[in-house]
């Protein structure tokens, strides 16, 4: 790993050299040229070119931002299966029996065996399905480092697919890459062998005995690694796994040990002492969702309970003499004392202690007061018995108290800091969280203990704890704009109702209720997006017209946004193309929208979503965008609209994704028609990606935030903001530079951003045109390393900007400087 001393070293190194150049002034012919002519206005640079769009994915809000240290606050997982000798599991409900192992369903559980890691060999194993219904189930192979989560490992995942009749073959680095899907029989009703030999970088795979696919996987190769067993979204059983390694063939039975206890997947049971108890999942009028959480002290002495340790079980942060708040609702039939304590992960020290004496009766609230007495930055929280008695648990809420949030919010105060820290100017609350068919604004308001559970886009137990009024509050809080997203099934009385709740006074019904919910003011609301990445079509265009004619007769001020994707291909004939992402080839239902909006008198926006892969130069997205701008410039008919971009996108969060989101920011800023664009993801737990979005700005784990290197580029660009873009040009570098420059309101201060995406210095001549600079040093942040480079829990300042000042001694408007390799540079000129 490399070490932030180490990096401080290169990078000082790097800044000599570049003062060592420098002090020739412009007497030096330099192998790059940047020309910056200040007194040529190109066009304003918007204020909102440097924000973030979050959303649930990866669990940016519920076990992110959101203040709630309970994951699995309403007892809505299924029960977890008990343990499976000589295997491990991650996530699901797996039970075994004769022979059998049957998996639930869910979003990606695997089973993994405790069999050595190895390269060569065969591997297989019989599975049965019931019925066509759902996805798909099989083999992984070569598993290495499985966590909980569907993409949460690194291997090759084989399944069989009984609706679509299709082997899948895909591969996993704590992500989703599909190599290919083969079509076969896969029959219902019987069993059907599966079988995967693999020999170097050649995979193949047979069905029934046949040889389906025939693979090379040479250059992305998984060396070795284990053996299990992965089900997405479908049921499934299997049995007669085994392993041939040379002449050698083993067998993996299933053994389960133990009857399953009926605790919901995200808590535990613990016992102490001689206590003897049970646990159900009750169905029967459960406090929220389709269960409740029940457990009962039968005999003994000691203790019955059961323990929660947040997301992912990585262990709650608990800080020595600060006080933390929350409620339980619970019932019981007869009289029972009920306690909740704080605790070390193993249960051996308590922290905290709260009781109450529960009265016999329907559901009850019971307020949480808990102080710990040592700090503990892995603790877990706990609800338990000391004698006979039985409780049923519908939701727990625990949160730091004022000290810990956000200005009073149900936000994580570190967490708010964190992104007022990197620059953020507005953010999304949107992306494909809200394509659920469950996700509805009337769900997320009022008190949050009474908030439904739903089966949400990421997570099929999602909380509305915190949901679009909240997000609302924060940014308001944090003074930042916000742009919330809806699901395009919401009426168009729902939506009236929501610009109501949002923008009303509060003597009006809606108004009345948006101050009881803690907000006496109106809202600022400026912007709503429709949808999400939709396919953009006459249907869209028929809904869209309906909630916008809903909402603007409410408030025709409210700038309404279409949520269009992507373009790979440049638009020619705004009616016939192609290399749309969602499929259209022509833009009539644009058209349509725009028309509309121009009746109504109204705006609209496209937002199409761009990819930052490094290079982003090359990046046929953002060509894209910029020609549906000039497509929707010719069919527009002075309607008022405007192309934003609300995901930048990449499969990663390391300074070669800081550098492509650099030269796109660049690229947008000296187009001068788009005024939002905000990069995706906001937010990512730390280690918690099993949805093939690993590209979060700003990471975090129960203790500590960090940025990640694109993030730091939204703080540098957001720090360095000047309003008036000047013409910038770049010329013998062969496009390894990418520069634009601004100005200051009073013409005193120029900003020049530059990217060096290449692999070594360039030493450029920078010419400038209309400013001379009144102070002999500049300020210069550079932000420079490796391609692959990240920050990590242990390491937070790995890649980090580093600020100097520059001693730039232009003569004749010229000066000289030595851009580092593959980085990011601000220079900032007075």
């Amino acid at each position: 790993m490399t070490t932030h001393d180490q990096v401080a070293k290169r990078l000082l190194a790097v800044a000599v050299a570049a003062t060592a150049l420098a002090s020739c002034g412009g007497a030096k012919a330099e192998d790059a040229r940047i020309d910056v002519r200040a007194d040529r206005t190109l066009h304003p640079v918007s204020r909102l070119l440097t924000g973030a769009c979050i959303e649930d994915v990866n669990h940016e809000i519920y076990g992110g931002i959101y203040s709630q240290m309970i994951f699995g606050e309403s007892f809505q997982e299924p029960a977890i299966s008990p343990a499976i000798r000589g295997f491990k599991l991650y996530g699901g409900s797996w039970i075994a029996g004769q022979g059998v192992m049957r998996a639930d369903g869910g979003d990606g559980p695997k089973l993994v065996s405790d069999y050595p890691a190895f390269a060569d060999g065969a591997t297989g194993v019989e599975i049965f399905f019931a019925d066509r219904k759902g996805e798909n189930a099989g083999l992984i192979v070569r598993v290495d480092k499985p966590g909980i989560g569907a993409d949460s490992f690194i291997g090759y995942e084989v399944s069989l697919d009984p609706a679509r009749q299709t082997l899948r073959l895909g591969r996993h680095r704590n992500n989703y890459e599909l190599i290919r899907d083969a079509k076969c029989q896969v029959s219902v009703g019987r069993w059907i062998p599966l079988e995967v030999r693999l020999a170097g970088a050649t995979i193949e795979i047979l069905v029934d005995g046949k040889s389906v696919v025939l693979h090379d996987d040479a250059r992305q190769s998984i060396p070795a690694g284990g053996v299990g067993l992965r089900a997405w979204f479908r049921q499934a059983a299997f049995r007669n796994l085994w392993v041939k390694r040379g002449d050698r063939t083993d067998r993996l039975p299933f053994r389960q040990d133990e009857p399953p206890k009926q605790v919901s997947g995200m808590w535990r049971a613990t016992v102490r002492g001689g206590a003897a108890g049970s646990y159900a999942l009750s169905h029967e009028h459960p406090w929220a969702g389709v269960q409740s959480q029940q457990m009962t002290f039968e005999s003994g002495e000691g203790e019955i309970g059961m323990e929660n340790r947040g997301l992912n079980r990585w262990g709650m942060n608990f800080a020595r003499g600060k006080p933390y708040e929350g409620c339980l609702w619970v019932r019981a039939k007869e009289p029972v004392t009920l306690y909740a304590a704080m605790e070390n992960g193993e249960g051996l020290r308590t922290y905290a202690e709260q009781a109450w004496n529960v009265a016999p009766g329907d559901w009850q609230r019971l307020d949480l007061s808990l102080t710990p007495g040592a700090t503990d930055a892995s603790g877990r929280f706990s609800l338990k018995l000391k004698r006979p008695g039985s409780v049923t648990v519908g939701y727990a809420f625990l949160q730091s108290a004022a000290w810990g949030r956000f200005r009073g919010l149900p936000v994580r105060r570190d967490v708010a800091e964190g992104l007022i820290e990197q620059g953020i100017t507005v953010l999304r609350y949107g992306g494909s969280m809200v394509n659920h068919a469950e996700y509805r604004w009337k769900k997320m308001i009022g008190p949050r203990d009474r908030r439904p559970p739903y089966h949400g886009t990421w997570y099929p137990y999602s909380s509305n704890g915190w949901g679009i009024v909240d997000f609302m509050d924060f940014c308001e809080a944090a003074g930042f704009e916000y742009i919330p997203a809806f699901n395009l099934g919401e009426t168009p009385r729902d939506m009236a109702d929501f610009v109501r709740y949002a923008t009303a006074a509060a003597d009006t019904p809606w108004g009345r209720r948006r101050a009881a919910d803690g907000h006496p003011a109106p809202y600022r609301l400026k912007t709503m997006e429709l949808g999400n990445e939709e396919r953009v079509d006459e249907a869209y265009a028929a809904r869209f017209e309906a909630l916008a004619e809903a909402i603007w007769s409410i408030d025709p001020a409210i700038v309404l946004v279409v949520a269009d994707l992507c373009y790979g291909k440049r638009i020619q004939d705004p009616f016939h193309f192609d290399g749309a992402a969602s499929g259209i080839t022509t833009l009539a239902a644009h058209q349509r929208i725009l028309r509309f909006a121009k009746r109504r008198q109204g705006e609209v926006w496209f937002d199409v979503h761009v990819g930052t892969d490094y290079p982003v130069r090359v990046n046929d997205s953002l060509d894209g965008m910029f020609s549906l701008a000039d497509a929707l410039a010719k069919i527009a008919d002075g309607a008022r609209h405007k192309v934003v971009v609300f995901e930048f996108n990449a499969g990663n969060h390391a300074q070669k994704r800081a550098l492509a989101n650099a030269q796109a920011i660049n690229a947008i800023q000296r187009d001068g028609r788009i005024p939002v664009a905000t990069s995706a993801n906001c937010l990512q737990p730390d280690g918690q990606n099993d949805n093939d979005w690993d590209q979060g700005l700003l990471f975090l784990n129960p203790s500590q935030v960090w940025l990640q290197p694109p993030g730091y580029v939204t703080q540098m660009f957001s720090r360095n903001y000047q309003p008036r873009l000047v013409r910038c040009t770049t010329a013998g570098d062969e496009g390894a530079l990418d520069a634009s420059a601004a100005l200051g309101e009073d013409g005193k201060t120029l900003v020049l951003r530059v990217v060096n995406s290449s692999e070594k210095p360039l030493a450029a001549q920078i010419r400038l045109a209309g400013f001379v600079p009144n102070r002999a040093l500049a300020q210069v942040t550079v932000l420079a390393g490796p391609r692959d480079a990240v920050n990590t829990s242990c390491n937070p300042r790995a890649i980090v900007p580093q600020q100097s000042t520059w001693e730039h001694r232009t003569s004749d408007g010229k000066t000289s400087y030595a851009f580092p390799p593959l980085s990011v540079t601000v220079m900032r000129v007075q």
